[in-house]
């Protein structure tokens, strides 16, 4: 696992992926040729780890030195091995005559993956998972924007026939909610407003208290803490119903009064009798 980071979105995350696995020696032992030689399995892993180490070897040149040396030489020996055919050199077992057993000798060597629990495969095609995660205080929106762009930049230097596709995007909810959060709004206006007031004049009053209350509800977002996601962007889309139906109802109390005879301007008392 890792953090990803770019400059041009300022967003990180978290990157792990599934499926690639870690490439290993794998050693198959023969145990024909184990009983032949009367060699047994801890003795051939005991050889290995004997030799396969990275040893130090020393200074040329270090101190104590001589008067007159001027330059140290470090001498560099061969690290650990890497390839099959060099751990089938390994010397598993030697007699006095100068035979020796090597380890390609009782054993099958090749490359191959660590561990075969987990594969990756994407419509039956072998492939490599790679995982985002979303760290505290970002925002999901923009950093899904920022991991397409980047992968755009990326894929012009793929090689040839490697491809890339975005299989589960969790931010698809966040984007449709507010899709239908502003889809709610112009059906609310269009529609149901103009539908039941059957003025545009009278329109006008929720066309303002909506845009009125979000301002004022996402005011307080960031003092509460909260975000925009699935869960809030469905309470924006029922407080613009609410929002109309209350306007409405004012609006239409209005017009009965000024259909009483009231004038529009004119402020009037309610006196209640019992």
């Amino acid at each position: 696992m890792r953090s990803l980071s770019s400059s041009p979105w300022q967003h990180r995350l978290n990157s792990r992926v599934f499926g690639s696995g870690q490439y290993a020696i794998r050693i198959w032992v023969k145990p024909d040729q184990l009983a032949r030689f009367n060699i047994s399995v801890p003795e051939v892993i005991s050889a290995i780890q004997q030799q396969n180490t990275v040893n130090p070897v020393g200074l040329a040149g270090g101190e104590p030195a001589p008067w007159g040396q001027e330059f140290t030489y470090m001498a560099i020996a061969r690290g650990s091995l890497i390839t099959p055919e060099q751990f089938g050199q390994i010397v598993v077992r030697g007699s006095s005559a100068g035979g020796t057993v090597r380890l390609e000798d009782v054993a099958r060597l090749e490359l191959g993956s660590q561990v075969y629990s987990t594969r990756a495969r994407m419509n039956g095609q072998p492939s490599s998972i790679i995982a985002l995660y979303q760290l505290p205080a970002t925002n999901s929106l923009a950093a899904a924007d920022g991991v397409r762009r980047v992968l755009t930049e990326l894929k012009q230097r793929f090689p040839k026939g490697l491809e890339y596709v975005i299989a589960l995007d969790t931010t698809q909810p966040v984007t449709a909610g507010i899709r239908e959060m502003i889809k709610t709004l112009l059906e609310a206006l269009a529609l149901v407003v103009f539908l039941f007031l059957q003025s545009w004049r009278a329109t006008l009053i929720p066309l303002l208290a909506v845009p009125v209350s979000l301002v004022g509800t996402f005011v307080f977002f960031p003092l509460l803490g909260f975000s925009i996601n699935t869960l809030s962007s469905f309470g924006l889309v029922l407080a613009i119903g609410l929002v109309v139906d209350d306007a409405i109802v004012v609006v239409e109390a209005v017009e009965r009064y000024i259909h009483d005879g009231l004038p529009p301007r004119r402020p009037y008392s309610c006196r209640a009798t019992l």
